[in-house]
């Protein structure tokens, strides 16, 4: 596959331009355009037109094509975005001193989760490396100065893990220098469980992980995510031991965890996750859920969020409660494409 910007990274680029410092000059003019240009210029400062020229005839620039821009009281702004006719969705979550951008890795989803407005779509198609960091480069031009795009997670439409390949690609070039150079830590790709492509993860590259348990049980796990028939939650976090033991470097693990009414929200389920995450470093964003109809899924009550919560932290779990951002504007994974393509309702948005 022929690349184009902004998916080449700096090696690439420098064959491309014959100077590694043409490179980073390109780098650093593509990663500091506010607003977004619509193509490459004729000219970049400090490389040669006599370069540049042959590579404009050979490559392009991929961005997106804002189709819709929704923005909720407390900032968080939601974008229904078109490559080549096909639509996606991107989130920018800013909060004190930084923005985080959401990014699909897929138009639709290859997964079935309950509880997901993505899966209403099907699987489209998959996204290629171009068209997830140009997300980011759409987000970070429209990120205030005061909150910058410096976190990005690979956790809105589709199952990274079922796109691996441009997945690391994409990270690869977030986290490179001269830009974006976002801290490897910084980065965080999530997965619903896809035991493969996790493993594989795991050993190739050094960003975060969120990994979305959701249940305490097989039995209860199957029934929101039937893909926990093929990988029980035991060889998942087996999967994570393994690397918290070969790792010397850092890692963040999260643990993401919807609750649903009466299914994984009794104290026993938490006493249960706690002995579940037992010898992995991990942090526990708690997801009170959000519905939508027809799944037959139901939020706890405030008092029981709060009380899964305080129990998990009195056992010494390091737990957030992750309370819904953009509800107004359907922020959750699939549910502004939902609602433009007329699937039938105009859903209530749960957290990203």
């Amino acid at each position: 596959m022929s690349r184009q910007l902004p998916a080449l990274t700096l090696a690439e680029l420098t064959v491309e331009l014959g100077s590694r410092a043409r490179a980073v000059e390109t780098l650093r003019w593509l990663f500091s355009q506010r607003p977004l240009p619509t193509g490459l210029p004729l000219v970049i400062p400090g490389v040669s037109h006599r370069v540049w020229r042959p590579f404009l005839e050979r490559s392009g620039l991929v961005l997106p094509k804002v189709t819709e821009r929704q923005q909720s009281p407390d900032g968080t702004t939601k974008y229904a975005l078109e490559f080549d006719g096909t639509n996606v969705e991107t989130v920018r979550i800013p909060a004190k001193g930084r923005s985080t951008i959401c990014i699909s890795s897929q138009a639709g989803c290859t997964r079935k989760c309950v509880f997901c407005a993505t899966k209403e779509l099907g699987f489209i198609r998959q996204l290629k490396a171009e068209e997830m960091v140009a997300q980011y480069l759409l987000a970070r031009s429209e990120a205030p100065a005061a909150q910058p795009a410096s976190n990005v997670v690979f956790m809105g439409m589709g199952e990274p893990m079922d796109n691996l390949d441009e997945v690391l690609r994409a990270v690869e070039v977030l986290t490179q220098s001269p830009a974006p150079q976002l801290r490897q830590v910084a980065v965080t790709v999530s997965t619903s469980g896809v035991l493969p492509g996790l493993e594989r993860f795991l050993a190739e590259s050094n960003a975060s992980l969120a990994l979305s348990l959701n249940a305490t049980t097989d039995e209860v796990r199957a029934r929101v995510m039937p893909q926990n028939k093929t990988w029980p939650i035991e060889a998942l976090l087996g999967a994570l031991r393994k690397d918290v033991a070969r790792r010397s470097g850092k890692r963040d693990y999260f643990i993401e965890y919807v609750l649903f009414k009466d299914l994984n929200d009794t104290d026993a389920d938490a006493d249960r996750l706690v002995a579940l995450l037992e010898g992995i470093p991990s942090r526990v964003n708690l997801i009170p859920y959000n519905p939508y109809p027809g799944t037959g899924l139901e939020t706890p009550s405030e008092a029981r969020v709060r009380a899964f919560h305080e129990r998990l932290v009195s056992k010494g779990m390091l737990t957030l409660i992750r309370w819904p951002r953009g509800r107004e504007i359907a922020a959750a994974c699939g549910q502004l494409v939902l609602s433009r393509d007329g699937a039938g309702f105009q859903p209530e948005a749960s957290p990203v």
